[in-house]
């Protein structure tokens, strides 16, 4: 009879919880929402209040993509700077999945480089992207042309959006983008 009771027990506040973390992730997907609604009809202020709130509340998946939206929200709004810091939050948060963290870098420096940022500091964020086994390994190559392009090494530049027009693996955005700006560049 003990067994049966306990057994009951722990069932009951098994389903107890699943319910309560149900409800709550929920809710908090709602407040999401709301956000990027608000932010959507142009309340970015307000959305970016309520965005930090739940950054502070919510379980891991809402945290982190409150984090990003922040962020998007930040350069959407002209704040160039605080989004570049507000993406390097997320690339220097070591419970972030690396993904993450290297597309939190990539957007960082896309926004610098959108800001006039200075080269030097987007090769820094931009290099460790650019190994073969690194998903973002694309969009920053194409970073990384532009960077070269920007500061006077056409012949760089070049090389790099010829390397990406022709890499079957690269997004076709990319590959066209690189092909486009290589036919500026005089490349072949």
């Amino acid at each position: 009879v003990a067994g049966a009771v306990v057994l009951v027990v722990a069932v009951g506040g098994y389903q107890g919880w699943r319910t309560w973390d149900l409800n709550n992730r929920s809710a908090q997907g709602e407040r999401f929402s709301a956000a990027v609604r608000m932010a959507g009809v142009g309340s970015i202020d307000t959305a970016l209040e309520e965005l930090n709130t739940l950054h502070g509340e919510a379980g891991a998946g809402y945290r982190l993509l409150s984090a990003f939206q922040n962020a998007g929200l930040q350069s959407r709004k002209g704040d160039d700077a605080g989004a570049a810091d507000a993406y390097d939050r997320i690339a220097n948060d070591g419970g972030v999945d690396d993904i993450y963290r290297d597309l939190a870098r990539l957007l960082a420096a896309t926004v610098m480089i959108n800001s006039g940022g200075a080269d030097q500091d987007l090769l820094a964020r931009l290099q460790p992207l650019n190994a073969d086994t690194n998903p973002w390994r694309h969009g920053a190559r194409e970073l990384l042309a532009i960077v070269a392009e920007r500061s006077g090494d056409k012949a760089r530049s070049r090389d790099l959006f010829k390397s990406l027009s022709e890499d079957a693996t690269a997004p076709q955005g990319i590959r066209q983008r690189a092909g486009e700006m290589l036919a500026a560049l005089g490349g072949a």
